[in-house]
């Protein structure tokens, strides 16, 4: 991708500093063939000026030539009328920006042959009718550059988008790319070694035998990133056909894009040792893939894609060397990858929910314009965390909000208080890998008493999680190329905690400290997918979480009669850790199967935040909201907002 850049740059450096040989004014029309006889010539067709003809509009063969078009280059009727041509220059550049139209058969929009180091790049669009009249064509000249980021649209057999045969080539693919016809391909690689073939366009092809990316060449990587769409009989998405030259050993694909078939495969690689096929989150393949005589099939997966890759029954070449990092199972033809970030999230939704309920749920601790006596209360709770991308999981958020309403009443010395609530919430996986709507219905106890500046609070809540789970499977035999793999993970929710507050006088200052221990667990116990090839099943599973909490507040207050407020800004800081089975054990493809969560086991956090209160008498508003941010590249919002009543 650096030399492609390189290339760019020199190009476009090149176009501001040489001196016309040639041009077409805007307005002028030629009929006649425009030549560059000498090393060194310059040709513009500028914007409203044309050439056209019935043979070759502009004829290259000499070293270090340019030839832009940036009007209308047309050829019609002639065999093998080019529209710009290079017979044996080298480091010629052609550049269009404009239109070149071929109607003639063999008439290639771009051609050079022979001549090394060349440059083709259109940035405009072209158009070909006929049989073998390709867009770009470079024929026996090696280091090339072959770019598109224009239109390109052939009409006739065996005339594909991108024609090459060199070796050290780059083919680059940003645009649109259309065939329809027979034998035709969007981009063709006819013995290139050494190669890079890149699109992250689209490529569209319609015909029998109408590939996608043709290839035939060693030591050559294909990147993928775009769209390849194919239809036909016989079309395949990458096609590694048998034949004569080169066999396309030590191939590398790379995918990250989507590759369709609707009539073949969606990869056939019918020769070639040792390939490597690298498919990385976004990948989408919907086709069969054939690997024949061949050694074996070296499979990397990129964590985040889950993964149902199966083989035709046709081909011939097993499975060898795995670069995956992700939990899988490899059964015959068929290989099955999960990616873990979906497990590896139930830890962060458990400690907020945990955190959202109880963070706010004293109402009777130090500060000013506590309520006294009895009361109701009704509050809003919420929260919203993003976490990044990991080595062992992919980046998420989830997100929840609720309610919960409460009595509070007199006890001895203390407060004792009774409370439920429900909440809603959802988590997202990055690159469409999974997505999980949940539900939580709690209740909850609390104690909490105050003695000389000294605070204790005592609090327990407890429920059920309703966990509705979908996982999104890339696999290459299912409709659309993806299955969605349900499961219904529910289980008991229990979260106890212990807080320990002093308020200290310092000058006209009282700070106050507060720690806090608190519990969450979670139980959801054995559970199954359903949906998807690679369908998981999950043992009894526990998820238990310990939270430590200090941090440091300064209030400042204000009363006037039976009114009073009070603000209350904070930081401390938070460990969480989880303790107990951090492991998996469960079955895919039939086979038992065992792998860590992933994602952090133990999180430091600093926090900031504050609390609000304003009081009308035996009415009491009040908000909460906090920040954190945690060692594993994790922030975090939450709050609760809401309204009590004293009597």
């Amino acid at each position: 991708m650096r030399i492609i850049f390189t290339v760019l740059s020199i190009v476009s450096i090149s176009f501001s500093v040489y001196s016309l040989t040639f041009t077409v004014d805007p307005g002028e029309v030629r009929t006649t063939t425009l030549p560059l006889p000498d090393p060194g010539d310059h040709a513009v067709v500028s914007e409203g000026g044309s050439i056209t003809t019935i043979v070759t509009a502009i004829t290259m063969g000499s070293d270090d030539q340019t030839a832009v078009n940036n009007g209308v280059i047309s050829t019609s009727v002639g065999v093998n009328a080019f529209g710009i041509d290079n017979n044996g220059g080298d480091r010629v550049v052609m550049l269009n920006n404009g239109l070149i139209t071929t109607t003639g058969s063999g008439g290639h929009a771009m051609r050079s042959t022979n001549g090394a180091d060349v440059v083709i790049r259109n940035n405009g669009n072209i158009a070909t009718t006929n049989a073998a009249a390709s867009g770009i064509n470079q024929d026996g000249s090696d280091r090339a550059r072959l770019i598109n980021s224009g239109y390109i649209t052939t009409l006739g057999s065996i005339a594909h988008g991108i024609d090459n045969n060199g070796d050290d080539v780059v083919i680059l693919n940003t645009g649109h790319i259309s065939t329809a016809f027979d034998f035709t391909s969007g981009i063709h690689n006819f013995t290139g070694n050494r190669g890079m073939i890149t699109n992250s366009g689209r490529i569209i092809t319609s015909g029998i035998f109408a590939d996608g990316i043709n290839h035939r060449g060693d030591d050559t990587q294909i990147i993928n990133s775009g769209l390849i769409f194919v239809t036909g009989n016989g079309a395949n998405g990458i096609q590694v056909p048998s034949g004569v030259g080169s066999l396309a050993d030590n191939l590398h694909i790379i995918n990250s894009g989507t590759i369709i078939s609707t009539e073949s495969f969606a990869i056939a690689q019918d020769v070639g040792l040792n390939p490597t096929y690298t498919l990385l989150r976004g990948s989408n393949l919907q086709g069969g893939v054939l690997i024949a005589n061949s050694n074996q099939l070296n499979l990397n997966v990129e964590t985040g894609l889950n993964l149902a890759l199966t083989l035709d029954p046709l081909s011939t070449t097993p499975f060898g060397n795995f670069g995956i990092e992700a939990p899988f199972i490899h059964v015959g033809d068929t290989v099955g990858v999960i990616d873990p970030t979906g497990l590896a999230l139930q830890s962060d939704v458990i400690a907020d929910l945990s955190d959202t309920i109880l963070n706010g749920i004293y109402r009777h601790s130090l500060g000013c314009c506590t309520p006294c006596g009895c009361g109701v209360w009704a509050q809003g709770i919420g929260s919203y965390r993003a976490r990044s991308h990991a080595h062992d999981h992919v980046g998420y958020d989830n997100w929840q909000a609720g309610f919960l309403v409460g009595y509070d009443r007199n006890v001895s010395k203390g407060f004792f208080g009774l409370f439920a609530g429900a909440t809603y919430g959802e988590a997202v996986v990055d690159q469409h890998t999974q997505k999980a709507f949940i539900n939580s219905y709690v209740a909850g106890l609390t104690y909490e008493t105050c003695f000389c500046d000294n605070f204790i609070g005592l609090a327990i809540t407890a429920g059920y999680i309703d966990w509705d789970n979908d996982r999104f499977v890339m696999n290459n035999l299912a409709s659309g190329g993806v299955e969605t793999a349900h499961a219904d993970i529910n289980g008991l929710f229990l979260s106890p905690e212990l807080t320990i507050a002093r308020q200290f006088s310092c000058l006209c200052l009282e700070p106050i400290t507060t720690f806090t221990l608190r519990y969450a667990g979670f139980f959801p116990g054995d559970y199954h997918e359903n949906g998807s090839l690679t369908d998981l099943s999950v043992d009894n599973r526990y998820i238990n979480l310990l939270t430590t909490r200090l941090e440091a507040a300064l209030p400042f207050a204000n009363t006037c009669g039976r009114c009073c407020w009070s603000f209350e800004p904070y930081v401390g800081v938070s460990g969480r850790y989880q303790i107990g089975n951090y492991g998996v054990d469960g079955e895919l493809l039939g086979q038992s199967l065992n792998f860590n969560q992933g994602g952090p086991r133990n999180v430091a956090a600093f926090l900031t935040g504050f609390r609000g209160i304003q009081s009308f008498g035996c009415l009491n508003l009040f908000l909460n909201l906090e920040a954190s941010f945690d060692s594993h590249s994790s922030a975090r919002i939450l709050g609760e907002g809401g309204v009590s009543l004293s009597f």
